[in-house]
C-alpha cells in the first residue's frame, strides 16, 4: 500500500513539475524529494513490522510442532505400556487357568497310549459338524498330553486359528486392533478373542499368518503384525476386494503378545475390511526352547 502511494506521488509530482514554470521547479523538486523520503521511511517501518510478525508466527509454528511431537511420543509410550499390561494380564489369566485342579487321567495296563488316542480320534470323526469336531479336539489335546506325560512321552502343542465373522464390514480406526471373534482352534488357549491378541504360553519359535480382505468400499489398507508393541510385519492392499497377507516367524518368551492392528489411515479415510470368515489370523509353535 505504501509502495503504491509512493508511485502515485512520484507520478503526480512529475506532472506538476512539467507544468510549472522553470523558475519554480527547484522548489517543487525539493518538496518532492522530502515527500518521497517520508514515504520511504513509512515503507521501511511497515516492512520491519511485517518481518517481526513473520518471525513471531514462525516461533508459534515451531512451538506447536514441538508440542505435537511430544504428544505423539507420549501416545506411543502409553500404547507400548498398554500392550505390556495387556500381555501381563493375559499371562496371569493363563497361569490361573493352568493352575486350576484338573481331573487326572489314568492309563490302564491293558490299554496303550496309542489306543487311547485312536479311540478319542474315532469319537471326533463320528461328529457330524466339522467345526464342532475341531473344537472338541482342542478340548481333548490337554488330556492327550497328560496321558503321554504319564507314560513318559511328552507332547508340546500350541496353535490357534481364528476368523473375523462379524461385523460383515469392519471400519477400522487408527491403530485399532482387529478382534478375530470366531475362534476355530485354540490349543493351550493362547489367543484371546476379547482383545484380539495371542499370548505365548510357552517360550519358543512361532509362526504367525494373517490374511485380511479389503472391501469394495475402500481403496487402501495398511495393517501391521505387532509383537509387544513393536511392528514385525506389514499387510498392504490398494484395491477393493484384494487380500493383504503376511507370515512372520518370531522367537517368543512366555507372556509375549502378538496381534494384528491398523497402522494408519490414508487422508483420514478409514479402511473397511471384510468379515464373514474372509479375514483370518493364525499361529502355531514350531519348537519350544528353554
Amino acid at each position: 500500500m505504501v509502495g503504491f502511494s509512493l508511485a502515485i506521488i512520484i507520478l503526480l509530482s512529475t506532472k506538476l513539475i512539467q507544468a510549472t514554470p522553470p523558475g519554480n521547479r527547484d522548489d517543487l523538486q525539493d518538496q518532492e524529494i522530502t515527500e518521497i523520503k517520508k514515504m520511504m521511511v513509512l515503507q521501511s517501518e511497515l516492512i520491519q513490522s511485517q518481518a517481526e510478525m513473520l518471525q513471531e508466527y514462525g516461533k508459534r509454528i515451531a512451538s506447536l510442532e514441538k508440542e505435537n511431537y511430544d504428544l505423539v511420543k507420549r501416545t506411543e509410550k502409553l500404547q507400548t505400556t498398554n500392550d505390556v499390561m495387556e500381555s501381563r494380564l493375559s499371562y496371569l489369566e493363563q497361569v490361573d487357568l493352568d493352575t486350576r485342579p484338573e481331573e487326572d487321567v489314568h492309563v490302564t495296563t491293558g490299554q496303550s497310549t496309542e489306543e487311547i488316542e485312536d479311540q478319542e480320534n474315532g469319537q471326533l470323526q463320528s461328529q457330524g459338524h466339522q467345526g464342532e469336531a475341531v473344537r472338541q479336539a482342542d478340548g481333548k489335546l490337554p488330556r492327550i498330553r497328560r496321558v503321554r506325560q504319564a507314560t513318559g512321552n511328552t507332547l508340546t502343542a500350541v496353535g490357534f486359528y481364528c476368523r473375523l465373522q462379524s461385523p460383515h464390514h469392519l471400519l477400522l480406526g487408527q491403530h485399532q486392533t482387529i478382534d478375530f471373534d470366531d475362534v476355530v482352534t485354540n490349543v493351550e488357549n493362547g489367543y484371546d478373542s476379547r482383545h484380539g491378541h495371542f499370548t505365548a504360553p510357552v517360550a519358543g519359535l512361532y509362526s504367525f499368518t494373517s490374511n485380511v480382505l479389503l472391501t469394495s468400499h475402500s481403496r487402501l489398507m495398511y495393517l501391521v503384525i505387532v509383537k509387544n508393541g513393536v511392528i514385525v510385519g506389514h499387510l498392504y492392499s490398494n484395491s477393493g476386494y484384494d487380500h493383504g497377507s503376511r507370515t512372520v516367524v518370531l522367537l517368543l518368551a512366555i507372556g509375549d503378545m502378538v496381534r494384528v492392528r491398523n497402522n494408519n489411515n490414508n487422508n483420514n479415510n478409514s479402511p473397511s475390511i471384510r468379515g464373514g470368515g474372509f479375514s483370518t489370523f493364525s499361529g502355531f509353535l514350531i519348537t519350544p526352547y528353554s
